[in-house]
């Protein structure tokens, strides 16, 4: 089957973050009630309230920082204590923003529109697991400043097979392709990149010229054993999945893949899951998995890889 369906993906709010953003509200509000009973304090009460949930964030991503490091003891991973000090403060800052406030609330927030001289390539940017289009808003913005016309679509269902994503993701490269009238190049965060690597197995004549991944587990991950849903089983080292993913391709469809990893990923490890034989590979340090869609070092290489490509499309060999 190679014709997919053109229409677009109408958009609406993530309703499972809706319900993710509710109980947050839930949960302030239990902690107040209960911090104002010990302490009848409104300095203590309000610090508990609004602190409650990036402590627990922190710790949590400080326990997922620490599993990584045991379960991919590389020498790529060793730094400073300051620098893993620095990468999870970073890590926390990207988390709380991009999880626990854009994507509850925001998730059918409208793209920037493009600034500047038009550009050859349109992008379509394909979020994670767990995630939505919201994960997209801030880097959405840069690619925007840049004069790149971007779209997000909402992966669903949130626990589903990634195979069963390729209908939406070539329904949307199909719509933004017709709209800007450019090929399309997709990017993809962490298990994003996997569903657009099964879409264009599926739909290889959809007008796609090459593809990004950030921190996706092309060849798995050990993290996936923390997680629940058919498409964490799909990411878990060594599945049938993936396998059969890699053995649909050849070497044309890698030689358009970019993948951009980080050595210090807290999620996606060991980071030699993350390299792509004949892909574009380029590593990274110093960032963390959710980092990886807010920091200006990946922006940037994502930015050389969509001008690369563009310079392509004007001096084709």
């Amino acid at each position: 089957m190679s014709t997919p369906p053109a229409s677009a993906v109408a958009l609406r709010a993530s309703r499972p973050h809706l319900v993710y953003g509710g109980v947050e509200i839930a949960l302030s509000i239990i902690v107040a009630i209960a911090t104002w009973s010990a302490w009848h304090s409104p300095w203590t009460t309000f610090l508990w309230t609004i602190l409650w949930l990036p402590v627990s964030h922190a710790i949590g991503l400080a326990a997922g920082f620490v599993m990584a490091a045991h379960g991919d003891p590389t020498p790529e991973r060793r730094a400073l204590a300051g620098t893993n000090i620095a990468v999870w403060a970073y890590e926390c800052a990207a988390s709380i923003l991009l999880l626990d406030i854009y994507q509850p609330w925001f998730s059918a927030a409208p793209l920037a529109a493009p600034s500047g001289p038009a550009r050859p390539v349109a992008v379509l940017l394909l979020h994670g697991y767990g995630c939505n289009r919201a994960f997209w808003l801030r880097f959405s913005r840069h690619l925007a400043d840049a004069g790149y016309y971007c779209d997000a679509i909402n992966l669903a269902p949130l626990l589903g097979d990634i195979d069963d994503y390729a209908d939406t993701i070539a329904g949307a490269v199909q719509a933004l392709a017709e709209r800007t009238r450019a090929p399309v190049v997709i990017v993809g965060h962490s298990m994003g990149g996997l569903a657009a690597r099964a879409c264009l197995r599926r739909y290889p004549m959809l007008p796609v010229v090459h593809t990004v991944t950030l921190g996706s587990p092309h060849f798995g991950t050990l993290h996936a054993r923390h997680g629940i849903g058919r498409n964490v089983r799909q990411m878990s080292i060594g599945s049938d999945w993936l396998v059969a993913l890699a053995n649909g391709e050849n070497d044309t469809a890698r030689a358009r893949i970019t993948s951009i990893y980080t050595a210090h990923d807290n999620v996606v490890y060991p980071v030699r899951t993350s390299v792509l034989p004949g892909a574009h590979n380029i590593a990274l340090e110093g960032l963390g998995h959710v980092s990886l869609g807010t920091h200006p070092r990946s922006r940037a290489l994502v930015l050389e890889t969509l001008e690369r490509v563009a310079q392509g499309l004007r001096h084709p060999n």
